[in-house]
């Protein structure tokens, strides 16, 4: 009962089956990923309905979720999917592509020619139902030594963590096992602007940042912006990014006249502050690497001396969930990517 009152304390809603519809705008509607607290997360998807049809942004991760929101979609308009955008290769934005082309034959799904190549390279990186198994009888068996893998004992905050991760993968692994490889048709590199009738939806690449091709989706009649996981909260991810770059972008990012943000995950925004503090932090990162660089330190040096913690409370607060977040999602692959830019330069790799 102590587990389930922690997580049901914590807001915890499993992202495998639940998300929230949320009306951003005149004829658009964002899909809002469940916030995940253990390491499974989907992307929040955004349907735009013009006179004719209907764009899309980013499929979902799990088929039965993606399947909900073809339902809600359908319950406030007829008009068929037109386009299906993906915003970048990650497969919880990508993951339900066919789901929707199962619902809708004749949509083009499109993405920048970075992400389409990369779907392609990095398949099978993620998503391994095998991977979940093999974690299984780990967590089980932590959860009945009562230690952690240092032999300290658990707390009640690891055990509630840790049973969310055995809930969470006993159910996602059909889910996993139930997906299709599904790639985008068409690509473009850096504007593409599809026609709903009056409506006009602007698709473009603005530079890298999250990852090597992340496209964002614009609405200019509604000023809406949809960014995918350029703009992620309430903590951000630093795998495989482009510190550099990334502060760049969200500099383009910002000059577009947007009175309302849909990012990758995490509520939907009506201002730019929680953009200005990822560029605060991202800046901060970005100039420590080059210091320690500059000083001759090792990445390992540059680990221990690196100082975020104050955008860790910034950003995490006293959530344990949220501060794990930070620092395994953001902070771990983060310091390692700006250490590496400031010593290689710009780099070619996600890796």
């Amino acid at each position: 009962m102590l587990l389930l009152a922690l997580l049901l304390a914590s807001g915890f809603r499993s992202p495998i089956n639940n998300f929230d519809t949320e009306k951003a705008a005149d004829g658009i509607y964002a899909f809002v990923a469940t916030e995940g607290r253990n390491g499974l997360v989907s992307g929040n998807s955004v349907a735009i309905i013009g006179d004719d049809g209907v764009v899309v942004v980013d499929s979902g991760h799990f088929p039965s979720l993606t399947r909900r929101m073809v339902a809600e979609l359908r319950k406030v308009t007829p008009k068929p999917v037109r386009f299906l955008v993906n915003t970048h290769w990650h497969p919880d934005h990508h993951a339900g592509n066919f789901v929707w082309r199962e619902a809708f034959p004749g949509v083009s799904v499109i993405s920048t020619e970075y992400t389409r190549e990369q779907m392609e390279k990095q398949a099978g990186r993620f998503d391994r139902p095998e991977s979940i198994r093999d974690i299984l009888p780990v967590v089980e068996q932590r959860l009945a030594s009562g230690k952690n893998k240092n032999g300290t004992p658990l707390t009640a905050d690891d055990r509630a963590y840790l049973q969310g991760i055995l809930e969470d993968g006993r159910a996602v692994i059909p889910e996993l096992e139930a997906y299709k490889p599904s790639r985008p048709d068409a690509g473009f590199e850096r504007k593409l602007t599809l026609h709903l009738g009056k409506r006009i939806v602007e698709v473009m690449f603005l530079g890298r940042g999250n990852t090597g091709g992340d496209a964002v989706v614009y609405v200019p009649d509604a000023k809406l912006l949809a960014t995918g996981d350029l703009v992620v909260a309430p903590t951000p991810y630093g795998i495989g990014s482009f510190f550099g770059e990334w502060i760049e972008t969200l500099g383009k990012l910002s000059a577009l006249e947007a009175g309302t943000i849909v990012p990758g995950h995490g509520p939907v925004q009506h201002d730019k502050r929680y953009i200005d503090q990822l560029v605060a932090l991202f800046s901060s990162v970005r100039d420590q690497a080059k210091a320690a660089v500059a000083q001759g330190l090792t990445l390992e040096q540059f680990r221990t001396k690196a100082d975020v913690a104050k955008f860790r409370k910034q950003f995490a607060g006293d959530d344990p969930a949220r501060i794990r977040a930070f620092d395994d999602a953001f902070v771990t692959p983060g310091l390692a990517r700006a250490y590496r830019e400031a010593k290689e330069g710009p780099l070619k790799d996600e890796d």
